[in-house]
């Protein structure tokens, strides 16, 4: 039986030219890669390319939106500015309920910071409780000490033309347990200083006081008057003239020297022309007394 099954299939015959087909068929399946394949393979690298570009969106909105600095700004609306690595405001938090309505009504956010500290010390509200005998706080603090100082530098000068207006500068801790007070950093502040003169104050009372009031009690718990507590403000525009002063100091003692040389040239020039007439003049003299006395003689 197996031998003449063996036998019919030797009788089968295929054309040359299906061979050949079927040759160059199962060639061009091996060398030409499936569509599954290939659709897979470009799936993976679509993939791939929108996971790196969801990583450095991620990275980068996480480098924008991250707050390296903050700024306190208290008179009687209290605020706070978030400020993220590019100096722009990321938010604006109002620590009062005059503080919230400023906030709500000066659109700052995401505007240069040095640009917010000017629109909100130069608004109506600020301006109008500053020409009330108001006292302005602006307190700058954060983890990127350089930033903090560039934005501090620009304060003062934004308030300098101002009266009762106060510049400083705190630790990124003491910002961190202001807001777990309800304080913004600038009262928290004013709330350290009350407690290290001895006031059993409480941070929910600070909150609502204005920073004329807060400074009417340090001075009268420090035995300060009025006067003096200004001198902070003072020494701050006495030191902002330092330099200036120093150079102004540096050039009039040079045009100082520069006139005593010119004086001292000039004195001995006219002492070396007295000089020269005196004995021009004496020599004159000399020869008129001279020709008298030999006219006696004749």
């Amino acid at each position: 039986m197996k031998n003449k099954i063996h036998e019919a299939f030797q009788q089968i015959h295929a054309e040359e030219s299906l061979k050949h087909n079927t040759k160059a068929f199962l060639r061009e399946q091996r060398e030409t890669p499936s569509r599954p394949s290939m659709f897979r393979r470009r799936f993976a690298i679509l993939a791939s390319a929108c996971l790196f570009f969801l990583a450095v969106g991620f990275g980068g909105w996480r480098i924008y939106f991250t707050p390296t600095a903050s700024v306190s700004i208290d008179i009687n609306p209290s605020l706070e500015l978030s400020v993220n690595r590019f100096n722009k405001v990321l938010a604006v938090t109002g620590y009062n309920t005059d503080g919230k309505e400023l906030a709500s009504s000066l659109q700052v956010k995401y505007m240069d910071c040095e640009d917010a500290i000017d629109k909100i010390v130069a608004s109506d509200r600020v301006k109008d409780l500053l020409s009330g005998d108001e006292v302005l706080t602006i307190t700058v603090s954060g983890e990127n000490t350089s930033q903090c100082r560039r934005i501090y530098s620009h304060a003062e000068t934004s308030t300098k033309e101002s009266q009762n207006t106060y510049c400083y500068m705190a630790d990124h801790e003491d910002t961190e347990e202001a807001h777990h007070l309800g304080l913004s950093s600038g009262k928290y502040q004013a709330f350290l200083r009350l407690q290290s003169l001895g006031s059993d104050i409480t941070a929910e009372e600070v909150k609502d006081m204005t920073m004329k009031e807060i400074h009417d009690l340090i001075h009268s718990l420090s035995g300060e008057d009025d006067e003096s507590g200004q001198q902070h403000h003072s020494e701050q525009q006495k030191n902002r003239q330092d330099t200036s002063t120093a150079g102004t100091h540096h050039q009039e003692t040079h045009t100082a020297s520069t006139s005593r040389h010119h004086q001292s040239t000039q004195s001995t020039s006219s002492s070396h022309h007295r000089q020269s007439t005196q004995n021009n003049s004496g020599e004159s003299h000399s020869r008129s007394i001279h020709n008298s006395r030999r006219n006696h003689h004749e």
